[in-house]
């Protein structure tokens, strides 16, 4: 399985940018991005392990519950 690098945006949208099959080279890549970046905004990068890019997005992606506070019902 691959790891997909993703933009993650201020408002939690995703957008795929590459894969990397190691770990190591894909870490880089990360890195490389995110010292590249300008850090005016909320955009992030991130990867994921995952068998597909539609499994990568499901896995980074918001939830309802992610968004809740720890006792908070």
């Amino acid at each position: 399985m691959p790891f997909y690098i993703f933009k993650v945006s201020a408002d939690n949208g995703l957008e795929y940018l590459d894969e990397e099959e190691k770990y190591k080279s894909a870490k880089e890549k990360v890195n490389k991005l995110r010292a590249a970046h300008v850090r005016s905004d909320e955009t992030r990068y991130r990867m994921v392990f995952a068998n597909s890019v539609g499994q990568g997005e499901l896995l980074l992606s918001p939830t309802e519950s992610s968004e809740r506070i720890i006792g908070d019902d």
